[in-house]
């Protein structure tokens, strides 16, 4: 791999990655200004993402200021691995394992009692292998850290990494948008449904976003294009990071949608302390049955404004 060819578009990599970094850095200011009232599990789990990102771009620097300043020219350099990118592997599987276990989580109270764990079982598995085959590589790379054994073993270690990244995005993303067309199906509200096409929208635009550099990085790890799967290594931690704050960001938004669906629905309750009589006046007993259909306007709008409630609780767990 020479200078020009090979680190022309790790260098690209990383500065695409820098930029996704100051994104980043934005969304988790925004979190933190606008969601002060969280719970301090998400906070600290907002902390410890941005933290892990932090850490994978410094090592990112270290390692192309080592390959492209301090040895530069140095082509033996080349045939081995410098330490800082092993730990960006730790860190970078730190960051996908987080978001993975979070969205499953989000599956996990959408999902019906009894088939809550069938459901995010199979999730949890695959986010846990991914996590050990992520680990075993960056073994390999720091125990051993010769290009050419780090290459033969990437079939054992780094390759079933990305299948198993790419197999628990795709059941995180159909899981989810299944669930949300399920209540959007069984909601006769039409607001209602427009808010949890909004959710299956997201859904769908967050694995778009991450699904095509996963698949792209599989496809050139098994190609040995050791540049380009490296460029994407760097990519792959911003996609998921930001992704995640996203979700978190766009409840204000949800939010708002939920208040609007719940003033349009908003009639005054009326409430009888006795049972409905008609009496035996023609007049008296129209005016009772128009207060009884007024009653049960106001039932069903209470009802309703329960199942946006209930929406928006689910939504943002």
């Amino acid at each position: 791999m020479t200078i020009p060819g090979g680190f022309g578009a790790t260098l690209i990599g990383g500065l695409v990655s820098a930029m996704l970094y100051g994104i980043t850095n934005l969304q988790t200011y925004v979190y933190y200004m606008h969601y002060s009232e969280d719970d301090s599990t998400t906070k600290f789990i907002v902390a410890i993402v941005w933290v892990m990102d932090t850490l994978h771009v410094s090592f990112m620097c270290h390692m192309l200021y080592y390959y492209l300043i301090t040895n530069y020219g140095a082509l033996m350099s080349l045939e081995y691995i410098v330490w800082s990118f092993s730990a960006s592997l730790v860190v970078n599987s730190f960051v996908i394992t987080i978001v993975q276990l979070f969205f499953a989580h989000k599956i996990y109270h959408l999902s019906r009692r009894k088939l809550r764990w069938l459901v995010t079982a199979p999730i949890i598995l695959l986010v846990l292998a991914q996590f050990g085959f992520s680990m075993a590589t960056a073994a390999v790379t720091l125990v051993n850290d010769t290009v050419t054994y780090a290459t033969q073993a990437r079939y054992y270690t780094a390759f079933p990494a990305v299948f198993t990244i790419l197999l628990a995005e795709v059941l995180n993303t159909v899981s989810l948008c299944v669930l949300l067309y399920e209540k959007g199906s069984r909601s006769a509200v039409p607001r209602t449904k427009r808010l949890l096409n909004t959710l299956i929208i997201y859904a769908v635009n967050r694995c778009l976003l991450t699904l095509p550099i996963v698949i792209a990085e599989a496809t050139l790890d098994a190609d040995n294009i050791v540049a380009w799967t490296m460029a994407l290594t760097f990519l792959t931690p911003k996609l998921y990071a930001n992704s995640f704050l996203a979700s978190l960001n766009t409840r204000q938004h949800l939010r708002s949608q939920g208040s609007s669906l719940e003033s349009d629905l908003g009639v005054n309750a009326v409430h009888f302390a006795n049972p409905l009589k008609l009496s035996g006046d023609a007049g008296s007993s129209v005016d009772e049955v128009k207060r009884f259909d007024k009653c049960r306007g106001a039932v069903i709008d209470i009802a309703a404004r329960g199942e946006a409630r209930t929406l928006q609780r689910e939504v943002e767990v």
